[in-house]
């Protein structure tokens, strides 16, 4: 690894150099220089101080999906539209209306009263799991839990929670770097539309016989508030990818983490106050999303340098949240760690801060104490690892086994 000058004086290293980059290279650059450009429109930038400051810059929005998309590659088509459409990649008043119409069944308040509900499904999952034979957790544990989750908060069929999660895992790569490009564009077309269909039909149901559940309270909805059919179609696919991606990949590696160090989970299961810690740690050292892109407006100053608009502006959590100036020993998990910065940065900042939040911590919360209740002698096998140093990151399987 090593960069050169470019003719902004920024160091300059090629994005593709840069997304083969491992855990400890983005260490060293980290060390070395506060901001890296990638391409002649996109920088990355690399130290806690840096990337917190600009997580709400009035001089950056969220990337909006029409330049996110003509930057990773990804061609008109249904997975197109919904990235143009869903709140996530949105700024201003659209992104508020989209937001606001979900944002008291979210609000955090209202999700810790789900707690015993959340249990319910983790007990659950984790009686279905085998007894005795080595497993996937990732498949049978870590990918069911959110998934049947967010169906129940949206009032959609659990029993569907996992044909929908493998489309979601699908659809997800559009969110990953480097774009997959065109040898699996239409897999991700086909897990888009089938989405599509299955979100609209839902809603039509609705519309004829509502239910006393999320998605009926809102097709129903007559107020300010309310969103356009096709427009709350898009946010509720973005909701299920949202609410089943994520936290499959982050609940496999904490996990992992804990089984890695037999002393760890020991620990926890003696002290269970010790979960959210365990959450907190294994979020940081292994985060499921790499950073968050935004989109500057107009010039903006960071670390001595000053950037153009109309840049495309990585804010790279995962080199943050390993940064030496803030965090002692930043390599080494620590149940008991106190520089621990919060609120944790892997949820985002500002206006686009992750909405399920809350949903995600009770459920990795929750599954982690089932799990240390009703197979505490669960082994490790196979450990994960997790995939990428850009946008969405991927777990591999876990492979574990319950005497």
């Amino acid at each position: 690894m090593k960069t050169t000058i470019g003719d902004d004086g920024l160091p300059f290293l090629p994005l593709e150099e840069y997304l083969q980059l491992s855990l400890q290279e983005i260490d060293a650059l980290r060390r070395e220089v506060p901001v890296l450009r990638t391409t002649s429109n996109r920088v990355s930038i690399l130290r806690d101080h840096d990337v917190r400051a600009l997580m709400s810059h009035p001089g950056l929005v969220q990337i909006p999906g029409p330049e996110f998309c003509d930057f990773v590659g990804i061609p008109p088509g249904r997975c197109r539209t919904f990235l143009e459409t869903f709140m996530l990649m949105t700024n201003g008043e659209d992104h508020k209306h989209r937001r606001g119409a979900f944002a008291r069944v979210f609000a955090h308040p209202v999700l810790r009263q789900k707690r015993d509900q959340v249990r319910v499904v983790a007990d659950r999952v984790i009686a279905d799991l085998p007894r005795g034979a080595p497993f996937d957790f990732l498949a049978l544990c870590a990918s069911r839990l959110p998934a049947e989750m967010i169906a129940e908060v949206l009032g959609l069929n659990t029993e569907d929670s996992g044909w929908f999660a493998q489309h979601v895992y699908s659809l997800s790569k559009c969110l990953m770097l480097p774009f997959v490009g065109s040898e699996d564009i239409d897999e991700i077309e086909v897990s888009a539309d089938a989405l599509y269909e299955f979100v609209a039909a839902t809603l039509e149901d609705r519309r004829t016989a509502p239910q006393d559940d999320m998605i009926s309270m809102l097709v129903t909805d007559e107020s300010d508030r309310a969103l356009e059919s096709e427009e709350l179609i898009y946010q509720i696919m973005g909701l299920i990818l949202g609410g089943s991606d994520t936290t499959r990949s982050g609940f496999n590696m904490i996990v992992a983490r804990l089984l890695s160090d037999r002393s760890l989970w020991d620990e926890v299961k003696a002290d269970r106050r010790l979960i959210p810690n365990a959450i907190n740690e294994a979020l940081r050292l292994e985060p499921p999303v790499a950073g968050v892109a935004r989109y500057s407006v107009g010039p903006i100053d960071v670390a001595g340098v000053t950037l153009a608009a109309g840049q495309l502006v990585g804010l790279a959590t995962m080199s943050a949240m390993r940064d030496e100036t803030l965090i002692t020993d930043p390599e080494v998990f620590d149940l008991h760690r106190e520089d621990q910065p919060l609120p944790h940065v892997v949820f985002g900042a500002g206006a686009h801060r992750c909405l399920g939040e809350m949903l995600a911590r009770l459920e990795m919360e929750e599954g982690l104490s089932a799990l240390l209740d009703s197979a505490p002698d669960i082994e490790l096998i196979e450990a994960p690892e997790m995939v990428g140093v850009l946008g969405l990151r991927k777990s591999t399987p876990m492979i574990a086994r319950i005497p």
